[in-house]
This record gives C-alpha cells, sequence and structure tokens, in this order.
C-alpha cells in the first residue's frame, strides 16, 4: 500500500482504503479498480491524496483503430461485460419476483424477506456498490416494466441511500425490503391497468392508488417488520400532507418510508414508461431541488442530491441548445446545474441559465 497525489492517478490502480469527502461521504470503496470516470469523481471532490495498492491490475488495451469520436462514459458502459451480465441478471430477477408477489398474494408461499432481498445484494455487489449503482440504473432506462423491475430498482436505490445516510446495518436491510415490497399491492390490481399504454384517466389514477391500501391489507399480518409494512402504506406521503391515502404530515411518516419515497420518485420518473418516455435525471434533481425541504425529509433528500449529483461527474451530456460536453464540477446550491466542458469551452450553467442539460448519452 502507498499514499499517491490525486494528480498521478492512472486507471487500473487499485483503492486500498475507503476514499471519503472532508465531510465524510464515501466518494469510493476499497478495492475499486479505478477507471478515467473514478480519477475525475475523486479530483472534483478536490482531494489531494488516497491509498492504493503497490501494483496495477491490467488495463485492456486499446483498439489499434480509434473511432473518429470517442465514445462516451455511458456507451462504454453498455458496451461492458459488467453490464451485459448486470442487465441479464435484474431482469431474470424481475421475472421471479413477479412470480414470488403473485404466490404470496395467493397464499401459497410465505412472505420470506430475507429470502426476497438476497437477489437485491447480489446485484449490488454486481453493480460495484454504492460508487457503481446508478451507473447501472441509468442505463437501464430503455426497460418500462413499472412494477417487478421498478421495485428491484427502488430496492437498490434504497439501500444505497441508506448506505450514503450512514444508518446502521439493521436500518439499510430495512430500507432494502421495504423498497423491495413497496409496490406488492399492484399484483392485486388488474394487469391491463398495468400494461396501459396511455396516460391514465381520473378514475384510472385513482384507483392505482388503492394499491397502497391493498398492499398494506396484505401484509398487515405477515411476520415482518412494522418499518416495511409501514412503507407499502407510505411511500406516497409527503411532509407537507399532499400525498395519499391519508394525508399524513411530517414526523407521522415512517423513516424508512421517506427512504423509500424519494428512491420511487427518482426511479419512476427516470424510468421508460409505456406512455411516456423517461424524464432526464437533471429534470428530475430540479424538481427535488424546488419541492425538497416542504415535501421531503430533509437528511434524506439532502443526502440524496448531493451523492446523486456526484454520480454523474464525467458524464457525457446534451444541452437544450444542442451541444454536448463532459460533467467536471458540481454547484452545492444548484445541483441541477454543474459546470460543463463542452471541447474547450466550460459552460458554468449556474450562470448560463438559459441553458439546461436535456440528456445524459
Amino acid at each position: 500500500m502507498k499514499l499517491i497525489s490525486v494528480d498521478k492517478l492512472e486507471p487500473g490502480l487499485v483503492v486500498s482504503e475507503n476514499i471519503y469527502t472532508i465531510d465524510d461521504r464515501l466518494v469510493l470503496p476499497k478495492g475499486t479498480v479505478l477507471s478515467d470516470k473514478d480519477i475525475a469523481r475523486i479530483r472534483s471532490h478536490s482531494l489531494y491524496n488516497i491509498f492504493v495498492e503497490n501494483e496495477k491490475k491490467p488495463v485492456p488495451v486499446e483498439a489499434p483503430h480509434k473511432p473518429a469520436v470517442a465514445l462516451s462514459y455511458a456507451e462504454k458502459l453498455r458496451n461492458s461485460e459488467e453490464f451485459i451480465k448486470f442487465k441479464q441478471h435484474i431482469e431474470e430477477n424481475a421475472k421471479e419476483l413477479e412470480e414470488s408477489f403473485k404466490m404470496i398474494a395467493n397464499g401459497t408461499m410465505a412472505l420470506d424477506v430475507e429470502k426476497l432481498t438476497e437477489p437485491v445484494y447480489h446485484l449490488f455487489v454486481e453493480a460495484g456498490g454504492t460508487a457503481g449503482v446508478f451507473d447501472m440504473l441509468h442505463n437501464l432506462r430503455d426497460n418500462s416494466d413499472a412494477v417487478y423491475m421498478h421495485s428491484l430498482n427502488v430496492s437498490l436505490i434504497c439501500n444505497t441511500i441508506a448506505n450514503w445516510m450512514k444508518l446502521p446495518e439493521e436500518k439499510v436491510q430495512l430500507a432494502t425490503a421495504a423498497g423491495l415490497l413497496h409496490d406488492i399491492g399492484k399484483v392485486l390490481l388488474p394487469q391491463d391497468l398495468l400494461d396501459k399504454s396511455t396516460p391514465y384517466t381520473e378514475y384510472e389514477s385513482r384507483l392505482l392508488k388503492e394499491h397502497v391500501v391493498k398492499g398494506y391489507e396484505l401484509v398487515k399480518d405477515k411476520d415482518i417488520d412494522q418499518h416495511i409494512k409501514n412503507s407499502v402504506i407510505m411511500h406516497h406521503e409527503f411532509r407537507d400532507g399532499s400525498g395519499y391515502p391519508f394525508h399524513i404530515k411530517g414526523d407521522q411518516i415512517d423513516e424508512i418510508a421517506s427512504i423509500v419515497t424519494v428512491a420511487n420518485i427518482y426511479d419512476e420518473l427516470t424510468s421508460k414508461r409505456k406512455y411516456r418516455a423517461p424524464l432526464c435525471p437533471f429534470e428530475v434533481i430540479s424538481k427535488f431541488e424546488e419541492e425538497g425541504y416542504e415535501k421531503f425529509d430533509a437528511d434524506v433528500i439532502m443526502t440524496f442530491l448531493t451523492n446523486i449529483a456526484n454520480t454523474f461527474i464525467a458524464n457525457r451530456v446534451m444541452l437544450n441548445n444542442g451541444q454536448t460536453g463532459d460533467i467536471i464540477y458540481n454547484h452545492a446550491e444548484h445541483l441541477s446545474r454543474p459546470t460543463v466542458k463542452c471541447g474547450e469551452k466550460y459552460i458554468n450553467l449556474e450562470i448560463e441559465r438559459n441553458l439546461s442539460i436535456v440528456a445524459v448519452i
């Protein structure tokens, strides 16, 4: 193990100790094999030195011919063996989760939280832990499964948020399970409603909202933690009382449910649906910045926004004027408006208010 200047980092070096920011937020875990994006992420936090292993791991040799335009980080990721395997495994797990939910609903399977969540932890490790989960999920947005894939996504996001919040392991596990089970009530809704390819009517929206009560009825007598039960019925409640089904406010909302609420909304809005395209993550981050302190638990939303913005460092984005560039710096007061390097030009979106990010590419 040796201490090395951040300026001298190279792809292939192996992190030998967890890397934290000056305010004690995890940047990268021990054992990470550094990529160009990882190095950019470390530098964005103004860190000076980190501990690495004495030997580098081999870096794949570049093909002798280079494309006219270098692939973006997202494009490289989607072509990687790790992503292809992760996509295959999460799709397989979504099908298995569908069968499990249906069997739990008809009484032919016991609700075993540990067994149900086991695949989530495998996916979490496959994705690279908190440093890699969103890289994987952001590149799965062509999938329109609004129930089972969504449940797995929310579970992974809940696990990540709880880790970012440095909650004790017991609460990390509760958040993971609550995220997985939050929409179990949808298994009791008409399938044609869930499969609808056009926007919901007012009547259909009311019917869809019944999934929280139906879900609670399904789990209320099961031998599972009350936080999980509360999350099933409370994950659409907001701290200002504007949610449903009970319009409860503030600390009346379960602490674990507060994590599920943020994870649920983020995944719902940034995922493709049969009746709409996914929203750009930066549009969703902007919505959270506008509504965050009124609607969401302050600790949850502040932790989420700071960390989710950092996952996009070194990602290539498109602006509303058609320009493309890489995110190089986040502004703490306006996380939806980072600084983007377009060619040799640096565009500070915090200042250039007429410009905005419309896609991560």
